[in-house]
């Protein structure tokens, strides 16, 4: 990456190029230049929804962004190479949300906590949490592994103090909690989930052949179903599914926009309710960092996986571009996420486990408008996306 731009107090650059909304979508040029270009539905409910920011101050990042080019490298953006323009997204970082204060300084405490091997906290991978200076994202560098820590008292967060009711779902939650416009944005959420299931259909096939030919002996868990927008994919397969759930208001939801029953129990009391089950496929989307304790969760979900059964985890990348990117500003760093990892550590962990991974990849798409396709599929190659997807069956 370019040598980071000098910083510096946030300014207008109105009068450097205009903004322009087309069918096509939202575009900011100089000239006839086309500096930036997002379609409308991902600008609103991709790059502002998760930055958690008004549609005028992403106007600013983006102008912030063009700014750099010319300030610092005497170009228009969009003649940067990839790694300059790395540099200026980093600078309209520190210009619109930072906003020039970045924190620094805090001295990493014993009480901190450690990894799952018992190797304490060697660094801060987030001082606040999006400005936020009630919680630190702490973590071992070397592991690529992190966890959420209190502030106030300096010890890790507990999964127990994460409230799953009706606010965690809505759109008008805490910042950076929950699971915004979960129910609200129920179309691109159940594509997105049948995008996701048919990935992880056609990534085992080869080894499962029976999977296609036989659905209706397939059976899945999944595990944190929500509303069941993974199980509704799973039911258009023909799969037998079950899910469980902590939370009574969105079970019920399930129940009236599905029809699907769901168990109520934490992850650890798994038995009370499947008790001898084996299970094809045991799903846990975008729930390992809501686990205080992955290792012996995944531990017990491998007793309930048949012998050519797979796991598929959807996390978080801690190793992201975009965090290096965005710093605490990281979408991902939120206050209901107690453990981060990146591939390193999550193979690592399902390794000790003796589950070997059939699949892997990383996305990202936030600064797409910036960077376009190809720098981004680069960056997932080199397992940089800010959604890790993994598939591990017994080694």
């Amino acid at each position: 990456m370019a040598s980071p731009p000098k910083t510096g107090p946030e300014r207008s650059t109105a009068a450097a190029g205009k903004w322009i909304e087309t069918t096509l979508g939202i575009i900011y040029v100089i000239g006839e230049n086309v500096q930036f270009y997002d379609d409308h539905d991902h600008w609103r409910n991709g790059f502002c929804r998760l930055l958690e920011i008004p549609e005028a101050q992403a106007r600013t990042f983006v102008e912030q962004a063009v700014a750099s080019a010319r300030e610092n490298f005497g170009k228009l953006f969009s003649d940067l190479d990839c790694n300059e323009k790395l540099a200026c997204l980093s600078q309209a970082t520190e210009r619109t949300l930072y906003r020039g204060e970045r924190p620094s300084g805090s001295n990493i405490e014993p009480s901190w906590g450690a990894d799952p091997d018992g190797t304490p906290a060697d660094c801060i991978y987030a001082y606040t949490i999006s400005g936020d200076r009630t919680r630190i994202v702490a973590g071992v560098r070397a592991k690529e592994y992190a966890w959420l820590v209190d502030a106030a008292n300096n010890k890790p967060v507990t999964a127990d103090s994460i409230v799953y009711d009706t606010a965690y779902f809505s759109a008008s939650g805490d910042a950076h909690y929950g699971m915004k416009h979960y129910i609200d944005h129920a179309g691109w959420r159940l594509e997105k989930a049948r995008r996701l299931m048919g990935t992880v259909i056609e990534q085992t096939q080869d080894k499962r052949p029976l999977w296609r030919k036989h659905p209706q002996s397939v059976k899945l868990l999944d595990i944190g179903s929500g509303i069941g927008y993974y199980r509704k994919a799973a039911d258009e397969l023909g799969f037998q599914h079950y899910g469980i759930d902590l939370s009574s208001d969105i079970i019920a939801l399930c129940k009236a926009q599905f029809g699907f029953d769901t168990w109520q129990c934490h992850l650890m009391d798994l038995e009370k309710v499947a008790a001898g089950m084996r299970v094809h496929l045991i799903t846990l989307w975008d729930v390992i960092e809501h686990l205080e304790k992955p290792r012996e969760a995944v531990a017990l979900l491998k007793q309930y996986l048949a012998d050519d059964g797979a796991i598929v985890i959807r996390t978080p990348n801690l190793s992201a571009l975009d965090a290096d990117i965005l710093g605490d500003y990281y979408y991902s760093f939120k206050f209901d996420h107690v453990r981060y990892f990146s591939v390193k550590s999550l193979n690592a962990l399902m390794s000790d486990l003796s589950l070997a991974p059939l699949y892997l990849e990383t996305a990202s798409h936030l600064f797409k408008g910036f960077l376009g396709a190809d720098a981004l599929y680069k960056a997932g190659l080199r397992m940089k996306g800010a959604d890790i997807l993994a598939i591990y069956e017994k080694s």
